[in-house]
């Protein structure tokens, strides 16, 4: 069991970047939690928008989002891969508007340096 606590908060950690970027809107916090190949798959003002370029440009513009308040709703590890979903209340900034409620799912691999983001999907609810 402590190998699982250990992998658990790693991989926290990782996605911990991503809150922390989303939280001062600054992508360089979160770029590397993100494996140089992930994806990026979503909905934004009901177009399809792909790609971890757009997901840092729009951090960057939005700018800051202090009061976002995310859950873990779930964390799965099987032995070098993992699935993350993570529930995000009060999204806010330049771009976003204020009170936004997403749901995002992560997939990341184990790597030499440590887990990596590899997919992030998300719902603007």
């Amino acid at each position: 069991m402590s190998k699982y606590f250990t992998e658990y908060d790693a991989i926290v950690e990782t996605v911990q970047r991503y809150i922390d970027g989303c939280k001062k809107g600054e992508s360089a916090l979160m770029r590397p939690a993100f494996h140089p190949e992930a994806s990026f798959f979503g909905y934004a003002g009901g177009e399809l928008v792909t790609g971890t370029a757009f997901l840092f440009d729009y951090i960057d513009k939005n700018g800051p989002a202090p009061d976002v308040q995310p859950r873990f709703a779930a964390v799965d590890i099987v032995e070098s891969i993992a699935t993350v979903r993570l529930e995000v209340e009060s999204f806010s900034g330049a771009l976003a508007g204020s009170g936004v409620h997403m749901s995002d799912f992560f997939t990341l691999i184990k790597t030499p340096e440590g887990w990596r983001i590899t997919q992030k999907s998300f719902h603007w609810h």
